[in-house]
């Protein structure tokens, strides 16, 4: 441990300082969150069994410290010591790969949409309480279902849906006298050359194509806008085989948003999941992807283009519009010795008063998984709210049109869609020659992990 975190933490210890004042100090200390430090549960509680905990470190921070209270307030009911870990969207699955992988996972985490079905060799079974869940809460949505099921069985209880929406500069649209896009060309490429001001630093258009969840998500979504995807039907790679040429066409857009059309800005290879909204907020894009963490940062600190921003359904293509939302969901390793604590955990944090508890500061970020929650009147509460929840009823699976497979699911891992955009925009391959290279990499997955 930093000396700097033992001196604080033995200030705790003496009563010299409050637990809230710890966690504020401590984040100063690390650079993380106030919830974002992994030994807090153990040093607060009273002895008794430990439990270990992987948590989302989301950019909704609020959320973040209504379930550490949450799962803090069940620990000292049950007197368990409870070790928390925070995973981040950079580092989340390299986390789990080397813990899994060390034979050391924890006990249970929380985990995005395609965690499920990647670690399921290493998950427990967990049907009897995420079918006792989804059925106090009307059923989970479709997409949902299949993400947490596997040979028939739960390994995977849903919490929530992270979905992305398209952000607008309204007052730039207005002002422009603008439309909002429905697909992507010609309509975004259209509305960003005519909104833009790249001599004022002001650019019509911001999405990466580098390695993170933002990037690999709009890949995703292209491909499939162009009536194209990484599987077919029966859930063969055919990301460079069947779908070459609608593949090609997404891929060479997508390309050209960066290198043709000038509406990004420069470095935005570089951008991580954080720099569109960084970039949003500091007035430099007139419109970008992303969930509603950017809309929460802009509303929770009361920035001035929060009123001067409206959040639309996502563009499309030439074969529709196409989105895929994740379901943020809880799963028990087999490693665990404590399976009860855990479902009992599950249960504590996803009633529904406690679930409404972290809704309500999410400012849209946890969108519905189960039918009861759509109809929530939280959803009717901002205007900008109605395209989150659009967009999470409509969305499709990972591995669309196809099932959705342990191989679609690592595909999404590894980040294969951005390492293939990547290949030709710095590597200057071509379209094809990118998406035969990826085929090559997906081909080798399916063998390993088509139904495995």
């Amino acid at each position: 441990m930093d000396s700097r975190l033992r001196a604080l933490a033995e200030q705790l210890d003496a009563h010299l300082i409050s637990r809230r004042e710890f966690l504020r100090r401590s984040a100063v200390v690390t650079g993380g969150t106030a919830a974002g430090l992994h030994v807090l549960g153990s040093m607060a509680q009273a002895q008794g069994p430990k439990l270990r905990v992987w948590l989302f470190k989301s950019y909704v921070t609020a959320g973040n410290d209504i379930l550490a209270k949450q799962v803090e307030a069940w620990a000292a009911e049950h007197k368990v010591q409870v070790e928390f870990d925070w995973a981040t969207f950079g580092d989340r699955e390299q986390k789990f790969v080397a813990a899994i992988e060390a034979g050391n996972p924890p006990d249970m985490a929380e985990m995005n949409i395609y965690g499920p079905m990647r670690y399921k060799a290493a998950l427990r079974d967990v049907s009897k309480v995420a079918t006792d869940l989804a059925k106090a809460k009307g059923g989970l949505l479709p997409f949902a279902e299949r993400a947490m099921q596997s040979d028939g069985k739960f390994v995977g209880v849903g919490r929530y849906s992270m979905t992305t929406v398209f952000f607008i500069r309204k007052d730039i649209m207005e002002a422009k006298g603008l439309k909002v896009p429905k697909v992507y060309d010609p309509d975004v490429v259209e509305f960003a050359k005519k909104a833009q001001d790249p001599a004022k630093d002001l650019f019509g258009f911001g999405q990466t194509l580098n390695r993170s969840d933002d990037g690999d998500g709009f890949m995703s979504n292209i491909l499939w806008d162009y009536g194209g995807g990484v599987f077919d039907k029966d859930g063969k790679p055919a990301i460079g085989t069947t779908f070459l040429k609608q593949n090609t066409a997404a891929l060479q857009f997508a390309v050209d948003t960066i290198k043709k059309y000038g509406i990004q800005p420069p470095g935005v290879m570089g951008w991580t999941d954080v720099s569109n909204n960084e970039a949003y907020m500091a007035g430099k894009l007139v419109t970008t992807n992303n969930g509603a963490s950017l809309y929460y940062a802009m509303v929770s600190k009361k920035h001035e283009l929060a009123p001067k921003t409206t959040l639309v359904l996502t563009p499309g293509g030439p074969a529709g519009s196409f989105v895929g939302s994740s379901c943020y969901n809880w799963a028990i390793f087999h490693k665990s010795a404590k399976a009860e604590l855990c479902e009992d955990l599950i249960r504590y944090v996803e009633d529904e008063k406690r679930f409404a508890e972290y809704i309500q500061v999410s400012v849209g970020q946890a969108g519905p998984v189960y039918k009861g929650r759509v109809d929530n009147p939280y959803w009717k509460s901002d205007p900008n709210f109605d395209a989150i929840l659009q967009n999470i009823l409509r969305s499709v699976n990972i591995g669309y049109p196809g099932p959705m497979t342990p191989a679609a699911a690592e595909v999404q891992g590894q980040k294969i869609l951005t390492d293939m955009a990547g290949r030709v925009v710095v590597g200057g391959l071509s379209p094809e020659a990118a998406l035969k290279e990826a085929h090559a990499r997906i081909e080798e997955i399916h063998k390993i992990r088509g139904k495995a």
